[in-house]
C-alpha cells in the first residue's frame, strides 16, 4: 500500500497551478490588446491551446522524473549536464528579470492613485519594493509561503466578483472591428498570442513538487489542465468585461486600464480599491517568482551544475546569495522601461515571453527524446509537436531579437560553466 500521509492532493496542486499563473497579466492585457481590436482577441485561442499542451507535457515529465529544480531536470536527463546547465542558467535569468514587468505594473497603478512621478522616483520606488520582497524571502521559504497563501486568496476572489458587476454595464457597441489596416489577421493573432502567453508563464512551477504529490501521474495532469483552463477563463472574462465597459479606444496607452473601467462603475472610491488590489496581486506574483528564482539556482548548485556559492544559505535556510544576485540583476530591466515608456514595456514582455518559450521548446524536445523511455503513445508525440508548433508560431513575430537575446544569455553562462567544470576537475584530482 502506498503511503499518502503528507502528500499533496488534487486541490492543493490545483491551487499551485492557479496561483502561479495569475499575476500582472490581468491588469495590463486590456491596454496591450486594445490597439489590435476584436481580431486580437483570437490570440487567446492560440495561447490557451498552446498553454494546455505545454502544461500536459510538463505534467508528464514531472510524473516520470519527480525531482525538484525546474525544466533543467528534464533537459539534463535527455541531453546531458551541459545542456542542463544552459537551460537552468537561462531559466534562472528570466525568472528574476521578468519581475521587472510586475514592478512596472505596481508603479503604474500606484501613480493612478498619487499622480505621475518622475522617472528617477519611479526607479527608486521599484527598487525599494523589490528589495523588500527579497528581504521577505531571505527570511525563509516558510515565511514567504505564508504571505503568498494570504495574497493568493486576496487576488482570486475580486477577479471573479468584478467581471460579474461589469456585465451590468456591458456595452456590445464597444466591440467594433477597427477599419485601420494594422496588419494581416494572422500577424495580429501571432502578436497577441505572444502578449497573452505572458499570462500563462509559470505553468511549469506546479510540476516542481511532483515527488510530494499523491498519485502524480493522474493528479498533476488533471490539476494543470483544469487549473490552466480556470486561469484562461478568469483572464478572458476580465478582459472582455473591461473592454465591454470602456471600449478599445479608451484603453489604448492606458497605464492602469482596470481603474478606467472601475471608475465608470463605482467612481473614484472604486478606482482606489482596484489600484490597491492590482498592486497586491502583482506583489504576490513578485514574491512567488522571487522564491522560485532562488530555488532554481539553489537546486542547480546542489546538483553541481551551478557554482556552489548559489547554494549558500542563511540561518533561515534561504539561498541568500541567489536571492540578492537576482534582485540587483533585475534593476537594469525596469530602468530600461523608463527609456521608451510603454513601447519599451511591451517589447520587454515580448522578449521575456519568447525566452521562456525557448526553455519550453527545450523541454518539448527533451520529452520527444525521452518518449521511448516514457512509453509515449502517438497522442503524446502529437501533443509535443503541437506544443512545439505553438512556441514557434508565437515567437515568429520577434524571432530575431529573441534569438539574439538567447545567444547573449548563453554566452553569459559560458564563463560560469567553465568555472564549474574547472572546479570539478580540481576536486577529482
Amino acid at each position: 500500500m502506498t503511503n499518502t500521509v503528507g502528500k499533496l492532493g488534487f486541490l492543493s496542486v490545483l491551487s499551485i497551478v492557479i496561483g502561479s499563473q495569475i499575476g500582472s497579466g490581468t491588469f495590463i492585457f486590456p491596454s496591450l490588446l486594445a490597439p489590435f481590436g476584436v481580431v486580437g482577441l483570437f490570440g487567446w485561442v492560440v495561447s490557451v491551446t498552446g498553454a494546455i499542451s505545454l502544461a500536459i507535457i510538463f505534467a508528464k515529465l514531472a510524473a516520470n522524473f519527480p525531482k525538484g529544480g525546474g525544466p533543467h531536470v528534464y533537459v539534463t536527463e535527455a541531453f546531458g549536464r551541459s545542456m542542463g546547465f544552459f537551460t537552468a542558467w537561462i531559466y534562472w535569468i528570466i525568472s528574476w528579470s521578468s519581475n521587472s514587468v510586475l514592478l512596472v505594473t505596481i508603479i503604474q497603478y500606484l501613480t493612478s492613485l498619487i499622480g505621475d512621478i518622475s522617472p528617477v522616483m519611479t526607479v527608486i520606488l521599484e527598487t525599494i519594493i523589490l528589495f523588500f520582497v527579497t528581504f521577505i524571502n531571505a527570511n525563509g521559504a516558510k515565511f514567504s509561503g505564508r504571505i503568498e497563501t494570504f495574497l493568493v486568496v486576496l487576488k482570486i476572489l475580486p477577479l471573479i466578483v468584478f467581471p460579474i458587476i461589469f456585465i451590468m454595464y456591458f456595452n456590445s457597441d464597444n466591440f467594433v472591428i477597427s477599419q485601420k489596416p494594422v496588419a494581416s489577421n494572422a500577424s495580429i493573432i501571432a502578436q497577441t498570442a505572444l502578449l497573452t502567453c505572458w499570462g500563462f508563464i509559470g505553468i511549469e512551477c506546479a510540476t516542481a513538487p511532483a515527488n510530494t504529490v499523491n498519485n502524480p501521474s493522474k493528479t498533476i495532469p488533471l490539476a494543470i489542465v483544469i487549473g490552466t483552463s480556470v486561469v484562461a477563463l478568469i483572464y478572458i472574462i476580465n478582459i472582455l468585461s473591461v473592454i465591454g465597459v470602456t471600449g478599445f479606444d479608451a484603453l489604448i496607452n492606458a497605464k492602469a486600464p482596470y481603474t478606467i473601467a472601475i471608475s465608470k462603475v463605482f467612481g473614484q472610491s472604486g478606482n482606489i480599491f482596484m489600484s490597491i488590489l492590482a498592486m497586491i496581486v502583482c506583489i504576490g506574483s513578485l514574491n512567488a517568482w522571487t522564491l522560485t528564482g532562488g530555488q532554481i539556482a539553489r537546486a542547480a548548485a546542489e546538483e553541481g551544475i551551478f557554482p556552489h556559492v548559489f547554494e549558500k544559505t542563511n540561518k533561515h535556510d534561504a539561498p541568500v546569495v541567489s536571492l540578492w544576485i537576482a534582485a540587483f540583476g533585475t534593476v537594469p530591466f525596469f530602468i530600461l522601461e523608463q527609456i521608451n515608456g510603454l513601447d519599451s514595456f511591451n517589447y520587454l514582455i515580448d522578449l521575456l515571453v519568447s525566452i521562456f518559450l525557448f526553455v519550453y521548446l527545450f523541454c518539448c524536445f527533451a520529452y520527444i527524446k525521452l518518449a521511448k523511455k516514457l512509453n509515449a503513445s502517438c497522442i503524446d508525440y502529437l501533443l509535443a509537436i503541437l506544443a512545439i508548433c505553438f512556441c514557434v508560431f508565437v515567437m515568429y513575430s520577434c524571432i530575431l531579437s529573441s534569438f539574439i537575446t538567447l545567444i547573449i544569455f548563453i554566452l553569459s553562462g559560458v564563463p560560469v560553466l567553465l568555472k564549474v567544470k574547472h572546479s570539478q576537475c580540481r576536486q577529482q584530482k
